[in-house]
């Protein structure tokens, strides 16, 4: 009777729900090539197939067939979870995707790129100066240097230009700079000489008020602005996808696009008044312009310019003077119809007036806009909560559920039954919580304690199935499985959102210089480099040439550090990627490091000398005692207990990169040397008097391994210096030498005196990652200076860093004497750095081709 019963599981399956049941999620067709029905039958065929003389009966109690159903359910529903959209895999909770979170990015905030030519700084500083009219900027020697010059309304230069020359620090490149002062174009005025005819019901104040604001933009060529919206429109109506429509090529706009045509006009061409005629006459409501001309107002009004005036010059530019008085329109000559029309000059100069103020209040507003709006929408999806597991148990017919549940029912047989289906579906209840985990796994989140999902049956979804275990908490613990390799799957998927911005963080070359760290710690933080690559991937692919912002702190600021820095410094496994002062550590400590050769001892540690076991479980404990030394500046107090002649003062370098490798502690039975560390680079020995304990020598080889790795962490990275910044301010020519050193030249000073940065094959590979990633119109030069020549370097390079930044706040605050003094200083710490680099060169342990 039960054998007959369950082939009403084949006709449930295909049975429509009645009227007012809640809609069934549609299912593939029973003749379709992989639906429930097909799939059994396909396993059923098999199995007879296979077991040829051996098949002695077919039922569909038989356990066989069960798990088979529950196999080609799994199947199905494998299927169909698949197809779910990807915008509901990633809705969050809160009904959000959390796009910077899977480190996915909008088109306008990804697209875009830093200004690089000179049309794309034109429209640059254009849009986030509105004030500005005209703009100039050339390079004239090649050299990085760029001379800005630009033209504003009246009593405006000075702000323009301090606004043009902040906004171009905040967006520098590597390798180029700004000369200072940035230049006012004079403005070199002219009036307007008009005769014209008129029509249309439009009022002759609208007309002419739109002629003077138009010649004016023509005269003084200012650029037009067109908003995000209408490019979209025109590309639209164009048929021209987005990427062709010149919508997202050049730096990003705040104010609205501005055409390249309309900049860049030649300071040498003329215009011409028929042009200037033609152009206006597309006004609404303008039949004819008989007449048009411009007239020079003051010194140079008795020059004869025929049909055209110069447009502009070395240090001035033509620029419209909007009519103020009664005289400035007198010559004007206004007809409709042939009819000679007569103007209300003072109501006609009070609506040039009102607007010459509500224009110079809207550029006031529009300066103060920060961002632009958001030209495509992105997409959303709906939440899905996860479900637990549903066990093909809940599909089985009531006569099998009731039978399963009456108390009379063998404890054994519903074991057996529970173990049958659990022998598959643990592990598909483990497969289907994969798909809502999903939205955690491909993200940036710091979390790295697993990367699987578990869905552990229970009893309340197998009855019976907790008797079959007979220790169901290391049951459960084995389920969830202890190799999850948590690290490595992460590390996959970050290798994989990577790649969809076209980069990559291969980490094999670096594997191998984790000496700081244990095996579990380094992949940790390796895994923690590439995390942070992402998570300001915009910043290194289209800033990926940025420079840093001289006019604002660098030092121990993490949001000013150029992007190469940050790149190299993740690429190479440092424990930070900003700009900062390496050599705190050591002044911190009141240390030396004595880099003098010296010889080792005599004799190698004695033949029973065993390595200590350094990562340990009590590992733990010791790095807790060692932060809670370093806030109480108790490190070299601790030190000086452990170890009777460690002096700090003069601590041999090489004795200190050794100490930071954890297999070169070795413990001997020799009571006068229990402890020895080596062999260092130089293949010597270091005896080490260590104050005896009640736990051994382990404890204070524990307390120096630990002081000697977190020491070194700390103090590597690299500082960047580019050549062209320490050029002199004075304009004179300079020599071919100094032409030479302050060319297309990057200099990056590493730390040299650590344990990796001794060592040359780390140097090979720093060498290399900074050759890949430099800009390659640059040429990078890699140092590796000692702790007192780094000490040394940091200080100039600390006081010209603080000299430039004087000097830009000097000159934009206007105080020329201030400026002076400040232009002095800078110049003077620029030569004491570039005579520090130079004295470098000979002796240059590596430099990138």
């Amino acid at each position: 009777m039960r054998a007959a019963t369950l082939p009403l599981l084949d006709q449930a399956l295909a049975e429509t729900p009645p009227e007012g049941a809640p809609a069934r999620i549609s299912r593939l067709r029973e003749d379709a090539d992989f639906s429930f029905i097909a799939l059994r039958r396909l396993g059923i065929a098999q199995a007879q197939a296979l077991s040829g003389e051996l098949w002695t009966d077919y039922n569909h109690h038989d356990p066989g067939v069960t798990l088979l159903e529950a196999l080609c359910f799994a199947l199905t529903e494998s299927v169909f979870g698949a197809e779910t959209a990807l915008t509901d895999l990633l809705t969050a909770p809160d009904g959000r995707i959390h796009y910077r979170r899977h480190a996915l990015h909008s088109a306008e905030e990804a697209l875009p790129c830093r200004p690089s030519t000179e049309l794309d700084w034109q429209r640059y500083l254009l849009d986030r100066v509105p004030m500005v009219r005209q703009l100039r900027l050339q390079m004239p020697a090649q050299d990085g240097c760029w001379q800005l010059a630009l033209r504003a309304p009246a009593g405006l230069g000075d702000a323009a230009a301090r606004g043009a020359a902040q906004a171009y620090w905040a967006q520098r490149n590597l390798g180029e700079d700004l000369c200072l002062p940035v230049g006012v174009l004079q403005p070199r005025w002219c009036k307007l000489q008009l005769a014209l005819s008129v029509d249309g019901a439009r009022e002759l104040n609208d007309i002419l008020l739109e002629l003077v604001q138009r010649a004016a933009a023509l005269i003084s060529a200012s650029p037009q602005r067109q908003s995000p919206q209408a490019r979209l429109r025109e590309a639209a109506a164009a048929g021209m996808p987005l990427d062709s429509s010149a919508l997202f090529e050049g730096p990003a706009l705040q104010h609205g696009w501005i055409a390249g045509n309309e900049l860049g006009q030649e300071p040498d061409k003329r215009l011409y008044f028929s042009d200037l005629a033609r152009a206006l006459s597309e006004i609404d409501g303008v039949v004819t312009i008989h007449r048009l001309g411009l007239q020079l107002i003051g010194a140079e009004a008795e020059v004869d310019e025929g049909d055209s005036l110069a447009w502009s010059g070395p240090d001035w530019a033509l620029e419209l003077r909007w009519p103020e008085q009664v005289e400035d329109v007198q010559g004007w000559q206004l007809s409709r119809r042939g009819s000679r029309l007569s103007l209300d000059v003072p109501a006609f100069l009070q609506r040039l007036e009102d607007e010459r103020q509500t224009s110079r209040l809207a550029s006031m507003l529009v300066a103060g806009r920060r961002a632009a709006p958001r030209l495509l929408p992105r997409p959303s999806g709906q939440y899905r909560a996860p479900l637990r597991y549903l066990s093909s148990w809940q599909q089985l017919p009531p006569l099998y559920r009731a039978a399963h549940s009456r108390p009379a029912a063998s404890a054994d047989g519903e074991a057996q039954f529970a173990g049958y289906l659990a022998l598959l579906e643990q592990w598909l209840a483990h497969g289907e919580a994969q798909l809502p985990a999903l939205r955690n796994l491909f993200s940036l989140s710091r979390d790295t304690s697993h990367s699987y999902a578990w869905d552990e049956l229970d009893a309340s979804q197998l009855p019976g199935l907790s008797d079959l275990y007979l220790d169901e908490a290391a049951m459960r613990a084995q389920l969830r499985g202890d190799s999850d390799p948590v690290l490595e799957r992460r590390s996959r998927v970050l290798d994989l959102l990577l790649a969809l911005h076209g980069e990559s963080c291969a980490q094999n070359s670096i594997q191998r210089f984790g000496c700081y760290y244990s095996a579990a710690s380094w992949q940790a933080h390796l895994y923690e480099c590439k995390r942070r690559l992402l998570l300001r991937i915009v910043r290194h692919t289209r800033d990926r040439a940025g420079g840093i912002d001289y006019s604002r702190a660098s030092l121990g600021r993490k949001g000013n550090t150029a992007a190469l820095q940050e790149r190299v410094s993740l690429l190479l496994g440092f424990s930070h990627s900003h700009s900062r002062l390496l050599s705190g550590e050591l002044a911190a400590l009141g240390m030396d490091l004595d880099e003098s050769p010296r010889a080792g001892p005599a004799s190698a540690p004695p033949p029973d000398a065993t390595v200590l076991a350094l990562w340990l479980p009590l590992r733990a404990r010791l790095d807790a005692q060692y932060a809670q030394d370093v806030a109480d500046g108790r490190v070299a107090a601790r030190l000086g207990h452990y170890f009777t002649a460690l002096d700090l003062q003069a601590l041999p370098a090489a004795l200190l990169r050794c100490a930071a490798h954890a297999e070169r502690y070795l413990s001997s039975a020799d009571a006068e040397q229990p402890l020895w560390l080596g062999p260092d680079e130089h293949g010597h020995w270091w005896p080490l008097a260590v104050r005896p304990g009640p736990a051994g020598v382990l404890p204070p080889a524990l307390y120096l391994h630990e002081f000697a790795c977190r020491l070194q962490r700390e103090a590597e990275g690299l500082h960047l210096v580019e050549h062209v910044l320490l050029r002199p301010q004075d304009p004179l020519p300079l020599d071919a030498a100094a032409e030479a050193f302050h060319g297309q030249r990057l200099s990056l000073v590493f730390t040299g005196w650590t344990a990796r940065g001794a060592e040359q094959s780390f140097r090979d590979l720093a060498t290399e990652t900074v050759t890949l990633a430099c800009p390659a119109h640059l040429r990078p030069q890699l140092f590796w200076p000692d702790a007192a020549q780094l000490a040394r370097f940091e200080a100039l390079f600390s006081a010209w860093l603080h000299a430039r930044q004087a000097h830009c706040h000097a000159w934009t605050q206007g105080d020329e004497a201030s400026s002076m003094a400040a232009t002095q200083e800078l110049d003077q710490c620029a030569a004491a750095l570039r005579a520090l680099l130079e004295s470098w060169e000979p002796a240059r342990q590596a430099e990138a081709p």
